[in-house]
């Protein structure tokens, strides 16, 4: 990792985060399944899509169906208001222009989170069709392998999922944070190294801005 470090250092390389357990400190669609009173089904359904190295769009459209009676506005606000890992957060608004984040989640869903991080048109997301304040279906899930292959080389990718393997893999520094889950064995071997504190993945990418 050190000589990717200095060979970095001077080049001005994008920043691509994920959203989940990465900014922010939990899931968001668990929260969501709070108010239709399907929480313990959607975090296991949750769980078995990022333990798993299963395709990420089929697990996502499933978990997406059990949301489909929450009315927009109101998954809006829970999104708007869910608990973030500050110092990421901050590195980001600070940031914004050198950062990414790419996330599964719908843009139906996460557009005020995202302006609230400065990241408003720097989000690369999953697409939903809706109406009169109802989610109708996914009209596309964003493909992390494909996404990462048109960033702006170099970059640098943080995440913690499966569903994070193919963005960790092509980055030109690839870190497994473990603030708010434990990685996989699949997610770490695919990172250069795995980082549990907030504090100090934002001190190794201040030294790179």
């Amino acid at each position: 990792m050190e000589e990717k470090l200095r060979r970095l250092a001077g080049e001005k390389p994008l920043f691509a985060f994920d959203l989940d357990s990465t900014v922010t400190r939990c899931e968001l669609l668990p929260l969501l399944a709070r108010e239709v009173g399907l929480e313990n089904e959607m975090a296991a359904l949750t769980e078995a899509c990022m333990q798993s190295g299963a395709d990420f769009a089929p697990g996502f459209a499933a978990r997406v169906e059990l949301l489909r009676a929450i009315p927009l506005d109101r998954a809006r606000r829970i999104a708007a208001n869910v608990p973030l890992h500050g110092e990421i957060a901050a590195f980001l608004r600070a940031n914004a222009p050198r950062c990414r984040i790419l996330t599964g989640n719908l843009d139906a869903w996460i557009g005020d989170l995202i302006a609230s991080l400065g990241m408003t048109g720097r989000c690369l997301c999953s697409r939903a069709v809706c109406r009169d304040n109802r989610l109708l279906c996914v009209e596309t899930a964003l493909d992390k392998g494909r996404a990462a292959m048109e960033l702006p080389r170099p970059f640098v990718a943080i995440g913690d999922g499966s569903n994070d393997i193919p963005l960790l893999r092509c980055a030109d520094l690839a870190i497994a944070f473990a603030g708010s889950r434990t990685p996989s064995q699949e997610v770490r071997r695919a990172a250069d190294v795995v980082i549990s504190d907030e504090g100090a993945l934002c001190t190794l990418l201040e030294q790179l801005i």
